[in-house]
Formats: C-alpha cells, sequence, structure tokens
C-alpha cells in the first residue's frame, strides 16, 4: 500500500465527494464510481468491502420504487389504478442515489487505515481550530466504543433466552427503548468522565498546542496531489455535455 501523507488522502476525499454530490447524471456516476474504483487500487488500498454491498440490494429497490412515488415524469413502467409505482425517470434518479452511496462509501475508504493522530495533526496544519479537531477525533473514536456496548447488550438479551425477532410487533418500541437507553446513558457517562479528564489536564490552558509527532508531504504527496487537480479539472470538462 502506498504510504501518503493525510493531507493528499483528504484531497481525494473532498474531490469524490464533492463530485458526486453535484452531478445527478447515473452516466456521471457510474464514471465516476470507476474513477474512484481505479484510484482505490492504484494506491493499494482495500476493495473487499464492496462485496458487502450486495446484502442492501433490497434497499436499492426500495430507494427506486421511493423514487417513482415522488418523480411523476417519464414513462410508467407499473401502475396501481392513478399511483405510479415505477417509472422510467424514477429508476433513473434512483439509480442516481444508489451510485452516489457507493462513491462516498468508496472515498472513505481512503481515510480507512489513517492514523488518528496523523489525521489530527493535518487538520491542525490545514488551520481548522483545534477544539473542532478534537470533537472530530473524540467521535471517531467513540464509534467502536459504542458499537462494542451495543454488541454486549445483545449478547446479555440473547444469553437470557430472548429472541428479538419474535418480539411482537406492538412490543418492538417499548423491546428497544430499553435497550437503547442503557446504551445512550452509558454512553454519556463516558463523555462526561472525559470531559472532566480534560479539565482536570489544563485543556485551552496554552492557546499554541506542541506534537511529539509530526507530519509532512513528500513529492510522492505533490504529484499525486497536482495530478488528481488535473485529473478533475479533465473530468468536469469532458462529462460537461452529458
Amino acid at each position: 500500500m502506498l504510504q501518503l501523507d493525510v493531507r493528499t488522502k483528504l484531497l481525494l476525499v473532498v474531490i469524490f465527494s464533492v463530485l458526486a454530490l453535484v452531478y445527478q447524471n447515473p452516466k456521471v456516476l457510474a464514471l465516476l464510481l470507476v474513477v474512484n474504483i481505479l484510484t482505490l487500487s492504484i494506491l493499494g488500498l482495500p476493495l473487499a468491502i464492496f462485496r458487502g454491498f450486495y446484502k442492501f440490494i433490497g434497499l436499492y429497490v426500495l430507494l427506486i420504487v421511493i423514487q417513482s412515488f415522488f418523480v411523476k415524469s417519464g414513462e410508467p413502467l407499473l401502475k396501481l389504478g392513478e399511483m405510479y409505482l415505477l417509472t422510467t425517470d424514477g429508476i433513473w434518479y434512483g439509480l442516481a442515489i444508489i451510485l452516489r452511496f457507493l462513491i462516498l462509501a468508496a472515498s472513505g475508504l481512503f481515510l480507512m487505515h489513517c492514523n488518528p493522530t496523523e489525521l489530527t495533526l493535518a487538520l491542525v496544519k490545514l488551520r481548522l481550530p483545534y477544539e473542532i479537531v478534537l470533537m472530530v477525533q473524540i467521535g471517531i473514536r467513540f464509534i467502536p466504543v459504542f458499537i462494542n456496548e451495543l454488541q454486549n447488550t445483545f449478547n446479555a438479551i440473547q444469553l437470557r433466552g430472548v429472541d428479538l425477532r419474535r418480539v411482537y410487533k406492538r412490543k418492538v418500541l417499548r423491546v428497544y427503548v430499553s435497550i437503547f437507553s442503557p446504551l445512550l446513558y452509558s454512553v454519556w457517562q463516558k463523555a462526561e468522565k472525559l470531559s472532566i479528564l480534560l479539565e482536570l489536564r489544563g485543556f485551552r490552558k496554552v492557546p499554541v498546542r506542541t506534537y511529539y509527532r509530526d507530519i509532512a508531504l513528500s513529492r510522492t504527496d505533490y504529484v499525486i496531489m497536482a495530478t488528481a487537480l488535473l485529473m478533475t479539472a479533465i473530468f468536469v470538462y469532458a462529462v460537461k455535455g452529458l
């Protein structure tokens, strides 16, 4: 895997994310997704996560159907009385949403193996306030904590012989409220203890922080950043007529 500075990866994430949000044409988005995957492959980043996307086929179909409900233009392909269940434009817009989701998910792979400390340094060097950078870092570190707490809760329920798949529909809301209430309380307790520790360590007492480690852009980073910006300009010009 090619070793790049975090700022180079952040630039790639911004480019692909912005282009995915700007364009609405599924043809352009499909081309952008191919370029995204090729970039990940060239940089030696893992693509195994795409194998799990087939599990969301039902969600993709649902998105297309929902678009057909709200988009009345195009040729109707499936009708129920006066209600359009499936239209050509609905499929078109639904495909755009699906491709946009895949591009954003693929863009996140650029930062999958980033060191949190290096990510913090990169954001600080981009002149972001350290308070915001710290909140981003804490948010990233709290995600696995939250997932671990949730998994422990479900394990405890299963050990008590409760099968959530057989819970009556009228009791589902009450059951999940009972699950998530202690979970949120536990996370809130951890956040409160963290805020106390920050105060005890004199957070924001000194306006300028120092860091044990440092990051620097290499020649490879400059080449890739320049190439990415050039290819972005070429891509925008090439798809202008689509």
